[in-house]
């Protein structure tokens, strides 16, 4: 069986870039411990490299991690900012910039920054954003956003008010419960969504999309289907369901 030429050479390049996706000499990873309240804010601004954010039963976050480089050189410049307070967090990435000059060795300059946030179940994240790396959060029961540009959001045991946003990725979400009130926003420019909702769920839904299928596996009363949008209203109505997709489906199944 011959292999098209166009096809071998894309699975030459993709295994060079898996192969270089993991080729970092230098690695060091760092951790800080903090009393936090149980409402407390988390804002996390990351580059490269995934973020989890995960809930645990102590009044405290930990923020751990690992930052990999291609050279010490390079790693002693990547900066991790963290500011933890008893009812803030603030934590930046500020990675090395290529320097101006063509020919100095360091125009193929490559970092990374892994995370994982721990948490009270309650606490509210206000931002987590991510540029080339995925995102994923666990059992938080406040309010969540996060937004990635080149990667995708899971997200699993939720229970507040949630805005979810990729450009390039899929975005799947986990609800534990919906309440009177709460907000659900989910939306990526390039890839799917998939909502995963507690058998009694209350929702009114709205959902769009412009290249791709909308599918609702439970019961929709008041339902307006079209080739592009599908809005309704599921059980009670109590809470808001948008969620909106221009390349790619978008799915509502139940737990």
């Amino acid at each position: 069986m011959k292999i098209p030429a166009l096809a071998f050479i894309g699975v030459a390049l993709l295994g060079v870039v898996t192969a270089r996706a993991d080729d970092y000499a230098c690695k060091e990873p760092f951790s800080q411990t903090h009393a936090f309240s149980p409402t407390g804010t988390v804002r996390l601004d990351n580059i490269n490299g995934h973020v989890e954010v995960r809930a645990w039963d102590r009044n405290e976050i930990l923020v751990e991690g690992e930052k990999s480089a291609t050279s010490q050189e390079v790693l002693n410049r990547i900066k991790v900012e963290i500011t933890i307070t008893d009812d803030q967090a603030e934590i930046t990435v500020h990675l090395p910039k290529r320097r101006e000059e063509w020919f100095n060795g360091d125009e193929n300059i490559r970092t990374r920054v892994t995370f994982r946030v721990s948490v009270p179940a309650t606490a509210r994240i206000a931002k987590v954003t991510c540029v080339n790396s995925g995102i994923t959060i666990d059992g938080m029961r406040g309010p969540v956003t996060a937004d990635s540009v080149n990667g995708g959001i899971t997200a699993h045991g939720l229970g507040g008010d949630v805005h979810l946003h990729s450009v390039n990725g899929s975005v799947s979400a986990e609800f534990a419960s919906i309440v009177a009130g709460q907000k659900l926003a989910l939306d990526t420019v390039n890839g799917g969504i998939k909502i995963q909702l507690p058998r009694d769920a209350g929702l009114s839904v709205h959902c769009s999309v412009v290249n791709g299928g909308i599918d609702c596996a439970l019961p929709l009363t008041d339902e307006n289907k079209g080739h592009r949008r599908l809005t309704g209203t599921i059980g009670d109505g109590r809470a808001t369901l948008k969620a909106g997709s221009m390349n790619g489906g978008i799915r509502i199944e139940g737990s």
